[in-house]
C-alpha cells in the first residue's frame, strides 16, 4: 500500500472522539511509520535525500525527504533523473532489516499497554487493546497517551483505532488519525478511501476500475449478491473484514522469554559520560520490555565490545528487583569508574532473562516503604563503588561462642547483633591479660561491673569452649569484655571493646 505522506499531499489529523458510544468487544490501534525507510536510516526530514530500491526500470525513488519532494522528486522516480533535478541529492539504498528493527523497538512500546501486537508489513505497528482501557483510565486518556508517546519519539506517525484490525491498518496507511467505537462510524471513516487500500489484486482492482468502481462507498453501493460473482469472494470477504461482519484473525508475536539487544557506537571511544548515553537507550528498552511484561529485574549484564580484545563484562544486581532506567544506570556508572578500560569501547550489549512479577500488594501491609527502598538503592550503589566484597553485614548464628555467633552475609538492611550485652569489636584472637586462676585481675587495674556469663559449648566439633565472661572497666574508661577460660587453667583474656 502506498501512503499519502509518502507523495507529499497532506493530510489533516481527524478525530472522532465526540461523542464517544461504548466501545465494541475488540480495539485495534494500528500505528503507520510513513518514512519509516528514511527514519530507519537516519535520514532526517529536512535532508535533501531519497532512499531507493530496484524494480525493473532500475533503480528508482522509493521514498523522498521533504525537501527532495519539494523539488518535484517523488516515489517511483528514476534515480538518474531525481540526479538531474538536483546533483547533490543524498542517495541511499533501502534496508529492509533496518526498517524491520525500527519497527521492533516500537513492539516494545507496544507491550507496555498490551501483549496482543503484531508486525502489519511494511509499515505498520498493530495490536489490540480492549482489555488495557480500565488500567490506563478509559478509551480517550490511553488514545491521548498513545499519541503523546509516539509525538515524543520523534517519528512522523498515524494512529487510527477501530474495532477491526484491517479498517485499522487501512485508516492509518492512508494518513487517517482518529478513533472509531462502532460500526456506523467506521463505514463513515473508510467510505472515502480508494478500494486499492483493501490490498485486492490487480486483476479484480482493474476490473472494479473497467465499470468505475474507485472508493469503497462506491464499492459498497453495488449489489452484494453479484460482488462475488462478478469479482470473486475475495472482495465480499474484504469488506466483511473491514466493517466487523467476518472474522479477522491475526497472529501476534509472542514475547521473548530473554531480552538481548546490541548497540554500536558511531565512533569508538572511552569517555564514560558518552558510554552511559549509549547504554541509557538499551536501558529505556529494556524498561519497555519489562512493563510490557508487568516484570521486574534483578540483574543484568553489560558487555563493553572493544575492536580487538575481550568484551569488558560487567554484571549488575539490584537487591530490589526494578525496572528504573535512572537506578540501572547510577549503578553501572559506579562499576565503570572502578573498571579501567584496557580499549576503547566500539559497541554495548545488554541481556538479561531473570524476570519477577511486578503485582501490587494490596494495602500498606505489604508495601515496601520510601525508606526501605532508599536504603537499598544505597546499598546497591555503595556495593557497585566498593565491590561485593567489601560491603557486607553480620547476621547471627545459632552458635553461643561469640567467634561462631555470627557470619558476614551481604548486606540488606540495617544490621545490629546483640549490641546490649556483646561488643561489636572482637579481636581476632582473645589477648591473656597476664592474670591467672590464683590472681585474679585487680581491682585498680580492672574493675568488673558484669558478669559472669557462662559460655559451655563446642564439644561436638573439636572447638569446646568453657568460659566465664565479665564485662569490665579499665582506668582509662573503656569498657572491656573479658573471661576466664576454664577448661584451660583459668587464665584471664581480653576478648573485645565496647563502642
Amino acid at each position: 500500500m502506498h501512503h499519502a505522506a509518502q507523495y507529499g499531499i497532506p493530510v489533516e489529523k481527524e478525530s472522532t472522539l465526540d461523542p464517544i458510544r461504548a466501545p465494541a468487544s475488540l480495539l485495534w490501534v494500528a500505528v503507520d511509520f510513513p518514512l519509516l525507510a528514511l527514519e530507519a536510516l537516519s535520514i532526517d526530514a529536512d535532508e535533501c535525500a531519497v532512499v531507493t530500491e530496484s524494480s525493473r526500470r532500475g533503480e528508482v525513488v522509493y521514498q523522498a525527504a521533504e525537501n527532495a519532494r519539494s523539488l518535484g522528486i517523488v516515489p517511483g522516480l528514476n534515480v538518474n533523473a531525481a540526479l538531474a533535478i538536483c546533483s547533490g541529492l543524498g542517495v541511499r539504498p533501502r534496508d529492509a532489516d533496518a526498517e524491520y528493527r525500527h519497527l521492533r523497538k516500537f513492539h516494545r512500546w507496544a507491550n507496555r499497554f498490551t501483549p496482543t501486537v503484531c508486525i502489519d508489513p511494511p509499515t505498520t505497528l498493530l495490536f489490540e487493546i480492549s482489555a488495557s482501557l480500565k488500567l490506563f483510565g478509559g478509551i480517550e486518556a490511553l488514545y491521548e497517551r498513545l499519541c503523546h508517546d509516539l509525538d515524543l519519539s520523534g517519528c512522523r506517525h498515524f494512529v487510527a483505532v477501530t474495532p477491526t484490525p484491517g479498517a485499522s491498518v487501512i485508516l492509518a496507511g492512508a494518513g487517517w488519525a482518529g478513533l472509531v467505537t462502532d460500526r456506523a462510524g467506521l463505514r463513515a471513516s473508510l467510505k472515502a478511501l480508494p478500494v486499492r487500500s483493501l490490498g485486492l489484486a490487480g486483476e479484480t482492482l482493474r476490473k472494479l476500475r473497467s465499470v468505475g468502481v474507485s472508493s469503497l462507498c462506491e464499492l459498497w453501493r453495488l449489489p452484494r449478491h453479484d460482488l462475488a460473482r462478478r469479482f470473486g469472494p475475495e472482495v465480499v470477504k474484504k469488506i466483511d473484514q473491514v466493517l466487523d461482519k467476518h472474522p479477522d484473525p491475526r497472529e501476534t508475536d509472542p514475547l521473548p522469554i530473554r531480552f538481548e539487544h546490541h548497540f554500536e557506537l558511531e565512533a569508538e571511544t572511552i569517555e564514560v559520560d558518552f558510554i552511559l548515553r549509549a547504554v541509557r537507550v538499551l536501558l529505556e528498552q529494556f524498561a519497555d520490555f519489562l512493563a510490557g511484561r508487568n516484570a521486574v529485574a534483578g540483574n543484568i549484564l553489560v558487555l563493553l565490545q572493544h575492536a580487538e580484545k575481550p568484551a569488558t563484562r560487567i554484571k549488575l544486581g539490584s537487591r530490589l528487583p526494578t525496572r528504573e532506567t535512572g537506578q540501572w544506570a547510577k549503578l553501572l556508572h559506579e562499576r565503570i569508574q572502578r573498571h579501567e578500560l584496557y580499549a576503547p569501547v566500539v559497541g554495548i550489549y545488554l541481556s538479561a532473562s531473570d524476570f519477577q512479577s511486578d503485582s501490587p500488594a494490596s494495602g500498606d501491609l505489604f508495601e515496601i516503604s520510601a525508606a526501605a527502598k532508599d536504603w537499598a538503592h544505597t546499598l546497591d550503589e555503595l556495593e557497585a563503588r566498593l565491590g561485593k566484597k567489601r560491603l557486607w553485614a553480620p547476621k547471627v548464628s545459632a552458635d553461643y561462642r561469640p567467634e561462631y555467633a555470627w557470619r558476614r552475609v551481604r548486606a540488606v538492611e540495617p544490621s545490629i547483633v546483640n549490641p546490649a550485652t556483646r561488643p561489636l569489636w572482637l579481636l581476632h584472637k582473645p589477648r591473656p591479660l597476664g592474670y591467672t586462676a590464683d590472681r585474679a585481675p585487680d581491682a585498680g587495674l580492672l574493675n568488673i561491673i558484669n558478669g559472669p556469663e557462662r559460655i559451655e559449648s563446642g564439644w561436638w566439633d573439636g572447638n569446646e569452649h568453657c568460659r566465664d565472661y565479665y564485662t569490665a572497666i579499665c582506668p582509662r574508661g573503656r569498657r572491656l569484655w573479658i573471661f576466664q577460660d576454664l577448661k584451660h587453667g583459668g587464665d584471664w583474656y581480653l576478648h573485645g571493646l565496647f563502642g
